[in-house]
Parts: C-alpha cells; sequence; structure tokens
C-alpha cells in the first residue's frame, strides 16, 4: 500500500496554507484555491499574502516529514 507524500505545492500543502492563512470557517474556497495548478510554491503565498494582507500559516516541509532515521 502506498502513502501520500507531502510534497512543496502538493495538494496537501496547498489545503494546509490556505486553510490555515483563510481560517477554517473558509474551508469551501480553501478548497477550491487548493485545487489551482499554481506556478510554484512562491506563487502561490504570493497570491494568499496579497488577499489576507498577512504572511502565509501553516506547517512546513519539517512539520511534514517523519525522521525516520535511528
Amino acid at each position: 500500500m502506498s502513502e501520500a507524500a507531502w510534497l512543496p505545492g502538493s495538494v496537501f500543502d496547498n489545503i494546509d496554507k490556505f486553510a490555515s492563512s483563510l481560517g477554517y470557517q473558509n474551508a469551501a474556497i480553501a478548497m477550491e484555491l487548493s485545487m489551482v495548478s499554481w506556478k510554484s510554491p512562491e506563487e502561490r503565498d504570493a497570491f494568499i499574502m496579497a488577499i489576507t494582507g498577512e504572511d502565509v500559516k501553516g506547517g512546513t516541509e519539517k512539520n511534514y516529514i517523519k525522521n525516520f532515521g535511528g
């Protein structure tokens, strides 16, 4: 069985960034914006900052990836 992997700019990353930045009360618009084919995570983040006037909220790569090292 395969596992979903976190990648910058993936739909999981987009959902996290939009939901965290727009607030969970705006979940419907966050889901729609998460499915846009953004050219890059930087373009997505610039859009979020333009519409919110704030820094992007949400996790970072190190929060998503488990360290399986010993």
